[in-house]
Order: C-alpha cells, then sequence, then structure tokens
C-alpha cells in the first residue's frame, strides 16, 4: 500500500481529464513541481473541488504512484481571491505559473522560488505598484534563481564598476569605454542600472518595496524583455493573452 505523504506548494495548472478528474501541476517546497490527479474534482459535491484551483496555496494530501500522485485531501491557506476575481490579475498570475511550469524540475525542490511566486502574487493586489513592474520583476529575478543571473554589477568586459549601458550577447551590462568599442549597446540611465541591481540583489521581503518612474519602467522593460527573451524560448499563451488586454 502506498504512503501518505503531505507537501506545502502552490497549484501552478489544473486541466480537465476525462468528464470529472483533474491533472493538477503543484509547486511544492520539498520535491519541487510534481504533477496529481484529483479523481472526480469536478464533481460539485467534491472535496477536491476548492483544492484544485490554480494560485491556491496549502498542505496538500497525497498518495505517491511511479510517475505521478494522487490527491486525496488538503488545506489550502491562501486562495487569493483578489486575482481570481480580476482578469487583469488572472493573466498576470497565469503567466508567472506558466513560467515556473516550464522552469522548475520535477522532484527537485525550491523554496526560494515557491516564496517568489507568492510574494508576487500578493504583489499583484497591491494598489500603489503597477502590474508591469511586478512583471518585469518576477522575469529577472526567477531567472536568477534559475541560475540564469544578468551580469549587472561590473562590466561583461573589463568588470569596471562605472556601469553605462546593457549589452545582450554578453548577458550584461558594460562600462562606458567598453559600450564605446562594442556594436549594439543600450545605453541606460544610471536610475535603470540601479533598478536592475536592486532587483537581482534585494532579499524577497524587499522585491516588491519599491517604485520608479515611468520612463525608467519603460528602459528596464526593454532590457528585461530581451534578456528573458534570449534565455527563455517558449512562447506562453497567457503573455499572448496578456498582450491582448493591454
Amino acid at each position: 500500500m502506498r504512503d501518505k505523504i503531505e507537501l506545502t506548494g502552490m497549484v501552478l495548472s489544473s486541466t480537465v481529464v476525462g468528464d470529472y478528474d483533474k491533472r493538477l501541476v503543484i509547486l511544492t517546497k520539498e520535491r519541487g513541481k510534481i504533477t496529481a490527479f484529483a479523481k472526480g474534482a469536478r464533481k460539485p459535491s467534491s472535496s477536491y473541488l476548492g483544492i484544485s484551483e490554480p494560485f491556491n496555496f496549502g498542505t496538500f494530501s497525497l498518495l505517491e504512484g511511479y510517475d505521478a500522485y494522487r490527491l486525496i485531501g488538503g488545506e489550502i491557506k491562501d486562495y487569493f481571491p483578489e486575482v481570481k476575481n480580476d482578469i487583469d490579475r488572472i493573466c498576470y498570475g497565469t503567466y508567472f505559473c506558466d513560467i515556473l511550469e516550464y522552469l522548475c524540475v520535477e522532484g527537485v525542490g525550491d523554496v526560494n522560488v515557491l516564496n517568489l511566486l507568492y510574494i508576487t502574487l500578493k504583489a499583484l493586489v497591491k494598489p500603489d505598484i503597477p502590474n508591469r513592474l511586478i512583471r518585469r520583476i518576477f522575469e529577472l529575478k526567477v531567472l536568477a534563481f534559475d541560475g540564469e543571473a544578468m551580469a549587472a554589477f561590473t562590466c561583461v568586459h573589463c568588470k569596471s564598476e562605472k556601469l553605462s549601458a546593457f549589452y545582450l550577447p554578453g548577458n550584461g551590462l558594460l562600462c562606458g569605454d567598453c559600450a564605446k568599442k562594442t556594436q549594439g549597446a543600450t545605453y541606460l540611465t544610471e536610475s535603470a542600472i540601479y533598478t536592475i541591481q536592486y532587483i537581482l540583489s534585494a532579499s524577497l521581503d524587499k522585491l516588491y518595496t519599491f517604485r520608479v518612474k515611468e520612463a525608467v519602467l519603460e528602459e528596464i522593460g526593454y532590457v528585461i524583455e530581451q534578456y528573458f527573451d534570449q534565455h527563455i524560448a517558449k512562447k506562453f499563451n497567457s503573455l499572448e493573452i496578456l498582450a491582448s488586454l493591454s
């Protein structure tokens, strides 16, 4: 008989299987990304109905199989209703979950990535921080956790700390002298460079505590989008929907 286990995590996606079942992808603290099947979860009387929705965070009771888990219960600690009840927030939240479903490895736990997703969904309901800024912060930080951090503190050519430009082929920033000699460098303001450095170095509890002017958001948006697209080949449907709403 299979042993019951309990894992802490968040539902990244939930898809219909057959008439009444669901296939869940859950990002867990202990075992990273896992796949779990919830039998009868689509029935109105099912005890799994409220557990098996995307963005739900809590403790999941499971039976472990050869290549997947079976959901047998759970206790949800946060449903993120403010996200689920707003179309823009749903699209952003789904995009963040899609990224992690793509990046995270089955069976390899990473509490930092789970915590990043949790605080990012919390940030989405804050009225004083733009969703566009939240997106760029998440994209840059998640790549850093995935081992693809931008080289943003010293020049990628000479290691100078007096930085002036972004250079995509070098995966980072250049000093003024090197930028002059490098075709394809994009010059940045000091505010944009500082913002990028702050995102990369800030602890999670400080990550969504700042604001930037629109011009700076445009600058870092361009840089982070270029950097993200270079490292993530997949095109997400959720991002296309998000673009259609803007």
